[in-house]
């Protein structure tokens, strides 16, 4: 059941109705306050996710930092920070190579970082790879935050160069299949994965190399997306994916706001539309769901997995409600989903209803402090599931589709463009 009539509906901010408005510009602030709660405050460093126990135990991701970046430029935007220009000085001088007691591991040859590093002093964790797209998600933060501190010579200094301090070409494994290497090891690319998936991102970062730009123009942009594998998910509706696969709804979602070309691209604006209404769709024919339920999103699942779920593959039905925001610009009325699942199914803000057992209630509020979280789904579940795991890199569909939703997606194409930056290089 909608929030409100279709008739009534006008789905834009500011004409939202108070009650619906106030949770939305509630969640808004939430969704930035779980990313700040993870900055290290001596180095910059965000740690990699929100749990409910042991949160100081936790290194820092390099993507998460890459959130943290662009997390900043909204707090700025917003007027949730003072300092933010301040705080991005002092990550990008952590990751740059700039700040004393940090010395940042990475593949000494091509310069991709380590995926999970101490959040203290940039030492590789739990035996992490040198990662070529969580590299390419910590640059484009970056950059994001030099285009938005525009004019900031500090900024753009110390972006600048940690952009060049990666040689992007060495992560193509093939420009005219599109594959790209997963990690780096002593200067070699390993596991090379093919179109489509969020590597583009990696794509969009190699353009200023030749087989970078040979790679965009015949694989990546939006002009040659029809060329890769496809499958019909409506009448009318297709959407590019893996051979046989479709992924998890994150990974059209991270380049629709880190990509400047896919954020304007009527192309990729369809097909992004079009993966929005079949992840609906599996929820409410396949899943059974209320038509307020879906979202196929990555994260813990309640056997204590992380998974991405994905159409035809969400095997213990948890719905991840940032999928449902991180789609706002493609389908707005999604913000009365969001409400009706505050109203109904997760009330962050007051408790579960019907439930007056103390340790329910503490474990629900630890699990929502920062809002609509997963949830498991499940009529026939001996008990309600309380997720305690929330990384920073799901999380960014939340507050990048909230953004979007209240300023429209032009706050991301006006700060998401490298060209003259690679041009340059």
């Amino acid at each position: 059941m909608c929030a409100l009539p279709l008739s009534q509906l006008k789905p834009t901010y500011a004409a939202l109705p108070r009650p619906i408005r106030e949770f939305f510009d509630d969640q808004h602030y939430r969704a930035y306050r779980l990313v700040a709660d993870m900055r290290h405050p001596t180095t910059g460093l965000y740690r990699d996710a929100y749990v409910a126990a042991g949160q100081e135990g936790l290194p820092s991701s390099i993507a998460a930092t890459g959130v943290g970046l662009i997390a900043l430029t909204i707090a700025d935007h917003e007027g949730w920070e003072t300092e933010a220009a301040k705080k991005a000085i002092l990550t990008l001088r952590a990751m740059a190579g700039e700040l004393p007691g940090v010395e940042l591991a990475k593949d000494k040859d091509t310069g991709f970082i380590a995926h999970f590093i101490d959040a203290e002093t940039g030492t590789r964790c739990w035996d992490s790879e040198n990662s070529t797209i969580d590299t390419a998600l910590l640059v484009s933060g970056a950059l994001f935050a030099m285009q938005y501190f525009n004019g900031h010579a500090e900024i753009a200094r110390l972006a600048t160069r940690l952009y060049q301090s990666v040689h992007w070409e060495a992560a193509i494994a093939d420009p005219s299949s599109g594959e790209i290497f997963l990690e780096i090891k002593n200067g070699r690319g390993l596991n090379p994965l093919a179109p489509y998936n969020e590597y583009s991102i990696l794509a969009h970062m190699a353009r200023g190399t030749n087989q970078g730009r040979q790679l965009w123009q015949q694989v990546y942009s939006p002009e040659c997306l029809h060329c890769l594998p496809s499958r019909p998910v409506g009448p009318g509706r297709a959407i590019i994916c893996e051979e046989g696969n479709i992924p998890s709804s994150f990974v059209y979602q991270f380049p629709y706001y880190l990509v400047h070309e896919y954020t304007n691209s009527p192309v990729y604006t369809e097909l992004y539309a079009n993966i929005a209404f079949a992840d609906h769709l599996d929820w409410t024919q396949c899943l059974h769901a209320p038509t307020f339920v879906w979202g196929h999103g990555a994260g813990v699942t309640p056997t204590g997995c992380y998974h991405p779920d994905a159409i035809g593959n969400n095997p213990e039905r948890v719905a991840s409600p940032y999928i449902i925001a991180g789609f706002l610009p493609v389908y707005p009325l999604g913000i009365y989903d969001l409400y009706d699942i505050y109203r109904t199914i997760i009330p962050y803000d007051q408790g579960p209803a019907r439930c007056q057992d103390a340790g329910h209630q503490a474990r629900f509020h630890a699990s929502y402090k920062y809002g609509l979280a997963r949830f498991q789904f499940d009529p026939s579940a001996p008990a309600p599931w309380y997720p305690e795991h929330m990384a920073v890199i799901d999380w960014s569909s939340m507050l990048y589709g909230l953004t979007a939703f209240k300023h429209g997606a032009e706050f991301f194409a006006r700060h998401n463009h490298i060209d003259q930056l690679a041009l340059a290089s």
